[in-house]
């Protein structure tokens, strides 16, 4: 049965009132794909699906909802069974779900939890989201030195309700400082007498707390880990973070580099219903925008001596404006992505400049010859007023405004970065309309330097 047939059976069962079916239907499926099959409901089905489920199916459902289908349910069901819910999750989990709610709410769950999982909830809460302290989870398996793999193992079974995805077993001295990490693999294959600190690799990638999300993601991606530790200045344990987490955060920050990108704002804002504050979040880019294209016409206004000469300069305003922004956008995309991944920083900034003028050069030259050979051959064949000299007056601004565009579009994230502003936030209708105002200023500087040439 595919996706949309399952959705029309879960779409008749609730219409029909049979919480029995629909949760026999639920209990075959994998949460993500139930979480799936929720956020395709209308709004007043999802809440009578969500209730359908027992108390585990329904926390780990609730782990795999996106930002908006988990907040309405959130705000629909009763905080004894939200408290329910956040008292079966990993602490990582259940702190992302709190971290959500109202101080009220909040205080209100935490009072409902477990006293264990309230005090592990409390110390993720004071770290900052989109750091290595918010995306770790303090369930996991330690181990001392002296420990044989018969004990550690043993241990990993009496703990296999609240650890999973077991993939490292972090080897600590007497001061709980973290000296190896051991792979499960190694610790079943070893002999059961085998000590941890003779089957250990010493730890060569640890992480502190307040480390940002996306340096993490790139110590994962650079050293292929599966789990790492989650270390304190002098090498105390805190936590750890397994991959899925890392995939998560990095899907997070891509959405928010593109909606950044686009002038707009966080997932859950985009894709609600919220129309007067998706109204508001999008505003003030238009309106820099708006700006942006009223100081790009008073410039022309500057220039109407040589338009009025040359009434055919106009023609190739649009054109030299959607290639010089085209071009900004391409490297800024680059620059913003390079940053995101580790792959472009401020230390290495020069030689991605020098690359991206020499890229601008050579397509701003290309570009140039052609639209230079298009305006001679429209001479020509009288398509337009004019002489073959604004063949030249056109290419030439094509090139030096394709070149400048590389270097704005590259340059411009830089500085968003120097000054510790997210650079995705540059590569959106900030660049655009200064390489529009920089694509004008250049084409119609050159074609009043050529205007007794072009008359």
């Amino acid at each position: 049965m595919d996706h949309e047939d399952i959705t029309s059976q879960v779409k008749v069962l609730i219409q029909q009132g049979d919480t029995r079916r629909l949760r026999e239907l639920f209990a075959g499926l994998h949460p993500a794909d139930v979480a799936d099959l929720i956020e395709h409901l209308p709004e007043d089905q999802r809440t009578t699906a969500f209730g359908c489920l027992t108390v585990d199916h329904a926390s780990e459902v609730m782990v795999e909802l996106e930002p908006p289908a988990r907040t309405d349910i959130v705000e629909a069901i009763q905080l004894p069974r939200l408290a329910q819910l956040v008292d079966e999750m990993d602490s990582d989990d259940a702190t992302d779900i709190i971290a959500d709610l109202r101080d009220d709410q909040a205080s209100q769950i935490l009072d409902s939890i477990d006293a264990e999982d309230k005090a592990e909830v409390e110390t993720l809460l004071e770290y900052e989201e989109d750091t290595a302290g918010g995306l770790m989870q303090l369930e996991l398996i330690s181990a001392r030195r002296d420990e044989t793999t018969t004990q550690v193992i043993a241990r990993i079974r009496a703990h296999r309700d609240e650890v999973d995805d077991v993939a490292n077993v972090f080897v600590i001295d007497a001061e709980r400082r973290v000296v190896g990490v051991a792979p499960l693999q190694l610790i079943v294959i070893a002999g059961p007498d085998d000590r941890m600190k003779d089957i250990m690799v010493p730890l060569t990638v640890s992480i502190g707390p307040d480390e940002d999300q996306e340096e993490v993601a790139r110590k994962f991606r650079k050293y292929s880990l599966l789990s790492a530790p989650v270390v304190s200045e002098d090498g105390t344990l805190l936590g750890r973070i397994t991959v899925d987490d890392v995939m998560d955060a990095m899907e997070e920050e891509m959405d928010e580099d593109v909606l950044r990108m686009a002038g707009t704002a966080e997932e859950e804002i985009v894709y609600g219903n919220q129309v007067f504050k998706i109204s508001r979040v999008r505003l003030p880019w238009l309106i820099t925008n708006l700006l942006g294209a009223l100081f790009a016409g008073y410039l022309l206004s500057l220039f109407e001596a040589t338009l009025t000469e040359v009434i055919v300069l106009i023609t190739f305003v649009p054109v030299m404006m959607a290639m010089g922004g085209n071009v900004g956008i391409q490297s800024s995309a680059i620059m913003v992505r390079g940053f995101a991944v580790g792959r472009i920083t401020l230390n290495n900034l020069w030689p991605v400049l020098y690359k991206e003028l020499r890229v601008g050069a050579i397509m701003g030259l290309i570009c140039g010859l052609v639209v230079g050979l298009l305006a001679v051959i429209g001479v020509r064949l009288q398509v337009w007023t004019g002489n073959p000299m604004l063949g030249l007056v056109v290419g030439l601004s094509m090139f030096c405004a394709v070149s400048g565009a590389a270097v704005v579009g590259t340059l411009t994230p830089a500085f968003f970065k120097r000054i510790n502003i997210d650079p995705a936030i540059a590569s959106g209708p900030f660049v655009t309309t200064a390489i529009d105002i920089i694509s004008i200023v250049i084409y119609l500087s050159i074609a009043t330097a050529f205007i007794s040439a072009l008359k």
